[in-house]
């Protein structure tokens, strides 16, 4: 599903503020603050609004198992993600 910006900044702006604690944790409030609009191209889409995501690193980060048929475990997110929310 393709969605407006304007539908998706809410989302990225809460996930900013959010107090995540792991690249899964923010992959998983990502999915609940989006609800029916989540999906590969808006998790994308708020992980480079929320963190500055690179776009080759979001787009490695869309396959995550979480998305539906990716196959990106939590660990293997955690290292794709780590140098935007490493701590």
């Amino acid at each position: 599903m393709l969605c407006a910006p304007s539908l998706l900044d809410p989302a990225a702006e809460e996930l900013k503020l959010a107090d995540v604690n792991s690249a899964a944790e923010a992959a998983r409030t990502a999915r609940t603050l989006l609800g029916e609009r989540f999906d590969a191209m808006s998790f994308m889409y708020v992980l480079m609004r929320a963190f500055e995501v690179d776009y080759h690193a979001a787009r490695a980060a869309s396959r995550w198992h979480g998305c539906g048929q990716g196959a990106l475990s939590d660990t293997d997110l955690e290292v794709v993600l780590s140098p935007w929310l490493g701590r």
